[in-house]
C-alpha cells in the first residue's frame, strides 16, 4: 500500500436499529418493532476492540441510542476504557435527567437533526408531529446543562435554501457546529428520488455551505459532500477553518448493529465483523476494502480528478448507482482537466524544437526522452486535450498519441530521486495485463508510479509503471522476474535517455 496508514479519529457505533420515528430518510430502516440488538456483552467486547487500538471519539448511533435500556452503562464503560464519548440522538425522549447523566459520564458532545425552520416541513420528513418543537426543546436542555452539541441538517431539496435559516436556528440556541449531511440513497433513503437534490443543485449547495463555513462564528461542516474540501479552498484560498474531504477509511470508521466494521454508515459492505475476528485493529490495517479506498484507486472522472486527494468522492453513492464503490461520484458534475500521458516520434533534429513546444504548453509537468521508436513522453493537463495534440501533431508532421489514465494503482513520489541518468535509472514498463500484475509491481519499492491507461490499435499495453533503479541493468533484471512471475507476452521497456523538463 503506498499510502500511510491512520488510526481512526472517529468510530461511530449503531447500536440499535430501534426508533420510534419514521424518518423518510433513514439509512438503517428503524423502526419501533426493532428487536435484534446486540448484547451488553457483545457491544462491550466491541468498544474495548476500538479502544485497544485507538483512544478516539466514540459516537454511540442508532437507530436511538436511548431505546437501549443499558445505554448509560455502556456510555460508562466506553469512558472507562479511555474513549471519547458522543451521543447523535433523535431527541424525541430527551429530557433533563439524561442530560445530567450524560454530562456527569464525561460526554463530549450531543447531535440533533433539525431539516427545516418550518415545523410542519420537519415534521413531515422525520413522520412525527411534534418533531420539531421536542428538538427544540432537547437543545434548549442540553444548553442548561452545558452539554456541547451539533445541529445535523439532510439536505435535499425541500431545504436547500432554507439552509442559511437552520444556521440561524443552530447559532442562536447555542450549537457549537452546524452539520448539513448531503442525502445518500441508502436504506429509505433510496426511495427519495423526487426530493434528493441534482448535480447543478450540489454545485449550489456547496456554495451556500462555503458561504456559510466563511462567515458563521460557530464552526460549519458539510458531510457526505467530500468535494465541499475543493469548492471551499477555491473560494476561499486565504481561509484557515478547517476543511475535509471523504473521512472514510482513513479518519472515520463506523461499526454496524451486528459488528461489521464499514467505511461509514450508507456503505453497507463489511471490512470484517469484529465480534467474529475479536480485533478491530486487524480489521482496520488489513481490509482490502479500506486499503483500496485510502489507495484512491478510483475509475472513471474520480480516478483523473486533480483534486482526488483532498475530495475522493463519495464511495457510498458511486456503489448505490452502479455496484462498483471504486466508479465516479455519480452527483458530482465537476468537469476536470483531463490528465495523460503523450507520446509521440520526433526527428533527432527536431527533437530540441518539439521539446520547447511542449514545454511551452501550460500544465505540462513532465517531459522525457526516451529510447524507443516513440521517444518524446509527456503529461499533460488540458480541458482540450484533442485540440493542444492536433495543433502539435499538424506542426511536426507525426501523430501526438494519447494514454489518459483509467485507474491509478500507485503514485509514491518518495520513490523518486533523480530521472536523469546517470545519477538514477528509470524506465516506463508499458505491459498488456490485469489488475494482479499491477498489484505485484505496486509492492515493489522501486516503482513509484502505476496507471492503468486508455490503449490503442497499435497500442495495446494497459499498464504503465515506473521503475528506479541504479544501471538498467537492474531494471532488466526486475521486468524479467515480473514477466516469468506473471508470462507477460505483450511488453515494451522504454528507458529514460535524459529529462527535456
Amino acid at each position: 500500500m503506498d499510502c500511510m496508514l491512520r488510526k481512526p479519529r472517529v468510530v461511530a457505533f449503531e447500536v440499535t436499529r430501534k426508533c420510534k420515528m419514521k424518518c423518510v430518510h433513514c439509512r438503517a430502516n428503524a423502526d419501533a418493532d426493532f428487536a435484534n440488538d446486540l448484547s451488553t456483552a457483545q457491544c462491550k467486547q466491541i468498544i474495548k476492540a476500538v479502544a485497544d487500538y485507538n483512544r478516539c471519539v466514540f459516537i454511540f448511533t442508532g437507530g436511538e441510542p436511548f431505546e437501549r435500556s443499558d445505554i448509560f452503562e455502556l456510555i460508562d464503560y466506553a469512558q472507562s476504557c479511555g474513549l471519547v464519548t458522543s451521543v447523535a440522538t433523535c431527541g424525541y425522549d430527551f429530557d433533563l435527567q439524561k442530560a445530567e447523566r450524560l454530562k456527569k459520564a464525561g460526554v463530549l458532545t450531543l447531535s440533533f437533526s433539525l431539516d427545516s425552520d418550518d415545523a410542519k416541513v420537519h415534521d413531515n420528513f422525520r413522520q412525527t408531529a411534534g418533531a420539531f418543537e421536542r428538538t427544540l426543546a432537547a437543545m434548549e436542555i442540553a444548553k442548561q446543562v452545558g452539554l456541547k452539541f451539533q445541529i445535523n441538517s439532510t439536505v435535499t431539496k425541500l431545504n436547500i435554501d432554507k439552509l442559511p435559516a437552520i444556521l440561524q436556528i443552530a447559532e442562536k440556541a447555542g450549537a457549537y457546529c452546524f452539520n448539513p449531511f448531503m442525502l445518500v440513497p441508502a436504506g429509505r433513503g433510496k426511495e427519495l428520488g423526487d426530493i434528493a437534490i441534482s448535480s447543478k443543485e450540489y454545485e449550489k449547495a456547496l456554495r451556500i455551505v462555503g458561504d456559510m463555513k466563511a462567515e458563521s462564528e460557530i464552526d460549519v461542516r458539510f458531510t457526505c459532500a467530500p468535494r465541499f474540501a475543493a469548492v471551499f479552498k477555491e473560494n476561499y484560498p486565504d481561509a484557515k477553518k478547517k476543511v475535509f474531504g471523504c473521512l472514510a477509511a482513513n479518519d472515520f470508521a463506523f461499526v454496524s448493529h451486528t459488528g461489521d466494521v464499514q467505511t461509514c454508515g450508507f456503505l453497507k459492505i463489511s471490512a470484517g465483523n469484529v465480534l467474529e475476528i475479536g480485533n478491530f485493529g486487524e480489521i482496520w490495517q488489513h481490509s482490502k476494502l479500506l486499503n483500496t479506498i485510502r489507495e484512491k484507486r478510483f475509475a472513471g472522472k474520480c480516478g483523473g480528478c486533480e483534486y482526488v486527494q483532498i475530495c475522493g468522492g463519495c464511495r457510498a453513492r458511486a456503489f448505490a448507482q452502479t455496484g462498483d464503490y471504486l466508479k465516479s461520484d455519480p452527483l458530482c458534475s465537476y468537469n476536470s482537466q483531463t490528465s495523460t500521458i503523450v507520446a509521440a516520434h520526433i526527428e533527432d533534429d527536431k527533437i530540441d524544437e518539439a521539446a520547447d513546444a511542449v514545454n511551452a504548453l501550460p500544465n505540462v509537468s513532465h517531459n522525457y526522452l526516451r529510447k524507443h521508436h516513440y521517444n518524446l513522453w509527456f503529461t499533460l493537463k488540458s480541458a482540450n486535450v484533442e485540440k493542444v495534440l492536433a495543433d502539435l501533431s499538424g506542426k511536426f508532421k507525426t501523430e501526438f498519441y494519447s494514454f489518459p489514465s483509467t485507474v491509478r494503482y500507485k503514485l509514491d513520489s518518495k520513490a523518486i530521486k533523480k530521472h536523469n541518468p546517470p545519477e538514477n535509472f528509470n524506465a516506463l514498463l508499458c505491459f498488456r495485463a490485469g489488475g494482479a500484475a499491477a498489484e505485484y509491481l505496486c509492492q515493489l519499492p522501486q516503482v513509484s508510479h502505476c496507471y492503468e491507461r486508455q490503449t490503442l490499435a497499435n497500442w495495446p499495453y494497459n499498464i504503465y509503471a515506473m521503475i528506479h533503479e541504479k544501471s538498467n541493468e537492474r531494471i532488466e533484471q526486475i521486468v524479467a522476474q515480473f514477466v516469468r512471475e506473471f508470462g507477460i507476452t505483450k511488453l515494451q521497456i522504454l528507458p529514460t535517455v535524459r529529462s527535456l523538463k
